[in-house]
């Protein structure tokens, strides 16, 4: 991996910790701006997460991030939740850097139960 700045690695954090916030509350409104607008799940419109996220509620989940690659205006990240809803998550998300700033385009994920 390349080395980033702290600025660079702060902001993605930021996103990453909007999409966490959102699940843990149970409030999609929460983490929609951490998504590029035509953003995908596991293939599927963004919308899909959003939703299932409004349905489900507030979790006790936790989570942790961690950043896979950055290089220019791409990354990757992983993302690590523990017991939203008694399940365990692995999601890989992909960002890239917009001039409104980092933006999750896609995500991928796969539940350990």
């Amino acid at each position: 991996m390349k080395t980033i700045g702290l600025k660079e690695y702060e902001e993605i954090t930021k996103i990453a910790n909007l999409y966490l916030e959102g699940c843990k509350k149970g409030k999609s409104s929460l983490m929609k701006p951490a998504f590029a607008k035509n953003a995908t799940i596991n293939g599927e419109p963004i919308q899909t997460l959003f939703d299932g996220v409004d349905k489900a509620g507030a979790s006790d989940c936790v989570g942790r991030v961690d950043i896979l690659e950055v290089d220019n205006d791409i990354a990757a990240i992983r993302i690590t939740m523990e017991n939203y809803f008694g399940a365990d998550y692995v999601d890989l998300h992909m960002l890239k850097k917009f001039d409104e700033g980092w933006k999750i385009v896609a995500k991928a994920f796969t539940d350990n139960k």
